[in-house]
């Protein structure tokens, strides 16, 4: 290429925030997910024993001081201590489905059969809570920390150095010196957009139709792509700085190898992926994903310990 990148400002002057460098995952948030975990096995299920506390208890008059009371449905909710209802919680208490008891609501003597009893089972966090997950490995809250951490660290700390590395790219984008061929630059755009209109058009999006519901031409189409894509066009210089400094050069053949290996992966035939690869499109994801490999490598000594 004739555009290049001629001077790469130092990021490594800049100063790592310890908000960057922060990874260790918090304890609130394994505390907040076992938390969410304990409501999910939490539930209700029928019994058949003794009524306790915080049960909920259906129930059928048999008998009543007054009229219209008789074969009416009860619930009761022994424990709340809910107005009027205080003597028939009480009473319940100790019951079993089927038994009759003797009960007042308000100012109504009441005969209350019990119908169906429904216990509801509040999950705590705990040993308990840990072993029902089903996680090899995992049978007390402690297991569960260790696998925690053990799933989530390596992410986090990937996810830290990606958040440094970006941060230099954009410094190095901002304060570098470059030395930009317009001719370049345009025919890079306008490429890009050729192939983003063509794949949007084969997957049954009309680049034609806009957002508001107007058409325009395909040359509007195409120049409104070409001029969101040079935004793209400094990093690209970058990820082709560092890329050939370091020595890695994707060719022509190595490109058409890479295309011959994703072949190979999705049972495509070779001819029909070259119809649709663009060693220009395929250079920079290589690039970009190089570029970032050396400076998350570099951002790992600015995490916190």
């Amino acid at each position: 290429m004739k555009s290049r990148m001629t001077s790469c400002y130092d990021y490594k002057l800049l100063e790592v925030s310890e908000e960057l460098g922060s990874w260790h995952i918090p304890d609130s948030e394994i505390e907040a997910e076992l938390e969410a975990l304990a409501k999910d096995h939490s539930g209700e299920e029928e019994t058949e024993g003794e009524i306790r506390d915080k049960d909920c208890v259906r129930c059928i008059c048999v008998k009543a001081s007054k009229e219209n009371w008789e074969g009416r449905a009860v619930l009761l909710y022994p424990g709340r201590k809910l107005p009027g209802a205080e003597d028939a919680e009480e009473a319940v208490l100790g019951k079993k489905r089927g038994e009759e008891f003797e009960c007042s609501i308000k100012d109504v003597s009441l005969t209350l059969r019990v119908k169906k009893a429904v216990r509801i089972h509040v999950m705590e966090v705990g040993d308990e809570l840990a072993a029902k997950l089903g996680i090899p490995g995992v049978e007390t809250v402690r297991d569960y920390y260790r696998w925690y951490h053990e799933r989530h660290d390596k992410e986090r700390k990937e996810k830290a150095c990606m958040g440094i590395a970006r941060c230099w790219l954009e410094a190095m984008a901002k304060n570098s010196d470059f030395d930009i061929d317009e001719d370049e630059k345009k025919e890079w755009c306008d490429n890009r957009a050729r192939i983003m209109y063509e794949g949007l058009l084969a997957a049954g999006h009309d680049m034609k139709k806009t957002e508001d519901g107007r058409s325009i031409t395909e040359e509007e189409a195409l120049k409104r792509a070409s001029d969101s894509q040079e935004m793209y066009f400094i990093p690209y210089l970058i990820y082709t700085y560092f890329s050939e400094k370091n020595g890695y050069v994707l060719t022509e053949e190595g490109f058409v190898k890479e295309v011959e290996k994703i072949a190979a992966e999705r049972g495509e035939k070779l001819e029909d992926l070259m119809k649709q690869a663009d060693i220009t499109m395929f250079r920079q994801t290589k690039y970009q994903e190089y570029t970032y490999h050396l400076l998350m490598a570099e951002a790992e000594k600015y995490l916190e310990v």
